[in-house]
């Protein structure tokens, strides 16, 4: 076991068949600037059972967050599975948890496996070298890499390669991914030699809960061949004791961006009306009563919606015109107030319900402003709220990568993350919900200008300051994903929640 410099959360490494800790590299000493890493060379035991057993003695008594690579994700599936109280959550990263194909599973066929093993204790050394080709088929540009990186350590004898080998062709993890409640995030590429990815919807039937990450051309080592966007991956699902300081918005813009939108909000609103919908049926409301807020209303689409159920109704916005325009539909039958989130003009449990719409992600950190509603909400009162997930635009977010490191795209929290932040404001009786909405647009720029129509632009306070250039934008353009007519695709990640304040 070899353990990486100290910092608050921990997360354990465990990597590929045939392979050992070094094939990390430098992917690992990146996620040091978040996270206490520690790289394991899991012990060559003939069975699962005895090598999680082994790994979760060596790590102590602190929980971890485990990322399985390979083969090392079906043993991360197995730790999980058998110590479910030491792990916070789990990343699987090319992993199959049934490896080998069956009638109704996709994976390697069985006579290609068998072929592979023969071929394994006849020439051990060429095999070895076969497979670590196999792992970049399609990306031979990043053989020389994973080869320099194999050979930093004596890789396994015979008797290793084949016990590792038995327990890839031997284990069915299935039923442990489907009954897991921890969190639980998903790698996968597209062009995987190894792992189809037509194991992705299977794998999201068996958990729907899972959250899954596709990433184009990245072979069978993403963390080789896009580390960035792994990089990034892991970071959205895993808070970072960092998050408070490093993820801020500018007020100031969002306010004045909101505004320029007030006009034109209206006409590209599809989603958040959806959205809005969607969120009553979910946390259906029955008839209200007390003070109710419609935090971050907008436009009033949801103001509205619950005016069917309440009369006492106040219609909150950063934007004054925002409120301006609610009211030009709603008259004076409510009230309004223009006030920031993170602090309220509301006596301390003076609120019985707050209900907001895709409204809260612009509030970051988000722990202060959670704190503010669990203020003023009475005891026994009710929050109800719609905000998107990390996973919004992630292939917008992806072509950027592909072009620099500034930040393009707002970031946004987790599922996981937004439960912590919610306990951590001391509500309880927390319900999530998750849903992802999938928009097609003619082209980048007809989604970025809606994004713009709505306010919704990049308002992050520590992104690029600089304008981003032609030359940018035009080769982000050229690595979005087009469909077969030259439309695009943009994924929305929504998240619902309903907590509660008790005493």
């Amino acid at each position: 076991m070899n353990q990486l410099p100290d910092k608050k959360t921990s997360l354990v490494l465990l990597h590929g068949w045939g392979m050992h800790s070094e094939i990390w590299g430098d992917f690992a000493v990146q996620l040091l600037g978040h996270y206490r890493v520690t790289l394991i060379d899991f012990p060559a035991y003939d069975n699962l059972a005895d090598i999680s057993m082994k790994i979760v003695a060596e790590l102590g008594e602190e929980p971890f967050y485990i990322l399985g690579w390979s083969l090392g994700g079906t043993i991360a599936l197995d730790i999980v599975g058998r110590y479910p109280n030491r792990v916070q959550g789990v990343i699987l990263l090319a992993t199959n948890p049934h490896f080998i194909a069956t009638e109704n599973w996709a994976g390697m066929p069985p006579e290609t496996f068998n072929t592979f093993a023969e071929q394994l204790q006849i020439n051990t050394a060429k095999t070895l070298q076969r497979f670590l080709a196999l792992q970049c088929h399609g990306l031979p540009m990043f053989l020389n890499e994973i080869k320099t990186r194999f050979s930093k350590k004596t890789a396994p004898d015979l008797a290793e390669l084949e016990s590792s080998l038995a327990l890839l062709k031997n284990s069915d993890l299935r039923s442990v991914l489907e009954k897991l409640t921890c969190p639980i995030l998903i790698i996968l590429s597209d062009d995987d030699a190894l792992v189809p990815i037509s194991i992705a919807p299977k794998m999201q039937k068996l958990n729907s809960d899972l959250q899954l990450i596709i990433l184009n051309n990245a072979g069978h080592i993403p963390f080789i061949t896009q580390p960035e966007n792994c990089l990034n991956a892991i970071r959205n699902f895993i808070p970072s004791p960092l998050l408070k300081v490093n993820r801020k918005l500018d007020k100031t813009k969002i306010k004045q961006s909101f505004s320029n939108a007030s006009r034109t909000y209206d006409n590209v609103a599809e989603l958040q009306r959806n959205v809005g919908r969607d969120l009553l049926k979910l946390f259906s409301p029955s008839e209200l009563t007390g003070n109710i807020i419609d935090l971050g209303c907008g436009t009033g689409f949801l103001t509205q919606k619950l005016l069917a159920h309440c009369e006492n109704l106040i219609a909150l916005d950063l934007a004054l015109p925002m409120l301006q325009i609610t009211r030009e539909k709603l008259g004076n039958t409510i009230n309004y107030v223009c006030a920031d989130a993170e602090k309220l003009p509301f006596l301390t449990e003076s609120i019985d319900h707050i209900f907001s719409n895709v409204a809260l992600q612009w509030c970051l950190p988000i722990d202060k402003t959670l704190s503010e509603l669990h203020r003023i909400l009475k005891t026994d009162g009710e929050l109800i709220f719609s905000t998107f997930g990390s996973e919004t635009l992630q292939e917008l977010k992806s072509a950027w990568l592909k072009v620099d490191n500034f930040s393009h795209i707002n970031e946004f929290y987790t599922q996981h993350q937004l439960k912590l932040f919610l306990e951590q404001a001391n509500f309880s009786n927390i319900e999530i919900k998750n849903q992802r909405y999938v928009s097609r647009y003619d082209s980048v720029l007809a989604l970025m200008h809606e994004l713009k129509n709505i306010g919704a632009h990049n308002v992050n306070s520590q992104r690029n300051k600089n304008l981003t250039g032609k030359t940018s934008l035009k080769s982000m353009l050229a690595h979005y994903p087009l469909n077969e007519s030259g439309e695009i695709f943009a994924t929305f990640e929504v998240i619902y929640i309903r907590a509660f304040k008790y005493d």
